[in-house]
């Protein structure tokens, strides 16, 4: 990471020889201060969230561990709603094709009819 805010200073006059500079740096900077949002969310959840700011350890190897630990809770709990989201939308792909292709059954007859989007043919029902 680097600093993407206002540099220090007197603003350069603008010239029609550096406006396009200018505009170029300005969105630079606007796109990276967007990159560091969900960063700088992710250390106030850990400091609001999980005590990352109570943190109270003597030693620096401990407090290093503390702070690994407590971000590693957060990834994996990350991870788990991802997976969780990922299983949800497997099993409603499995249904919908299961759904157009289930065994129906015919009410006058003893068969049953196999409908699926690419043929139609009947398989006997025992």
């Amino acid at each position: 990471m680097r600093f993407s805010g206002i540099p220090l200073g007197r603003p350069p006059k603008i010239t029609p020889e550096n406006k396009d500079e200018l505009m170029r740096l300005k969105a630079q900077r606007r796109q990276e201060y967007r990159e560091h949002i969900p960063i700088e969310g992710q250390f106030g959840q850990g400091k609001y969230g999980y005590r990352l700011n109570n943190i109270r350890a003597r030693r620096a190897d401990t407090s290093a561990a503390w702070i690994n630990s407590i971000f590693l809770v957060i990834n994996l709990l990350i991870w788990v709603r991802v997976s969780i989201c990922l299983k949800n939308l497997a099993a409603k792909m499995a249904f919908c094709a299961t759904k157009k292709n289930m065994l129906r059954k015919i009410g006058f007859t003893r068969v049953h009819q196999f409908i699926s989007n690419q043929n139609f043919c009947l398989t006997a029902y025992n």
